[in-house]
C-alpha cells in the first residue's frame, strides 16, 4: 500500500497509531528543497523507517511516477534521468 506523508511528514500528521492502521509499505513525502517549514520532521522521517516503510522524498529523488496494475511500480526523476556528473 501506498501513502502521501500528511501534510509533507509535519510533526503531528503521522503518529504510530495512524501508521498501524493505515500500514503502508511506501510513503512519499511531498516536500520542497530547502523548504522552510523543514518538512519532514526528522522524528516522523524516523518513525516511517523505524515500521519498515520505503520512504522516498521528492526533495532528494525529484518526482515520483507510479504505476498501478497486479503490483506497484514506483520511479523516480533523479534515478531515470540522473546527470552525467553524477557517475552512473
Amino acid at each position: 500500500m501506498l501513502s502521501l506523508a500528511p501534510h509533507h511528514g509535519s510533526g503531528t500528521s503521522s503518529s504510530a497509531a495512524f501508521l498501524q492502521a493505515v500500514a503502508p509499505t511506501v510513503g512519499i513525502f511531498q516536500v520542497g528543497h530547502r523548504n522552510r517549514y523543514r518538512h519532514p520532521q526528522k522524528l516522523v522521517y524516523a518513525r516511517y523507517g523505524a515500521m519498515g516503510i520505503e520512504r522516498i522524498r521528492t526533495d532528494e529523488r525529484g518526482a515520483v511516477t507510479l504505476a498501478f496494475g497486479p503490483g506497484l511500480d514506483v520511479a523516480t526523476y533523479r534515478a531515470t534521468h540522473a546527470r552525467y556528473w553524477y557517475g552512473r
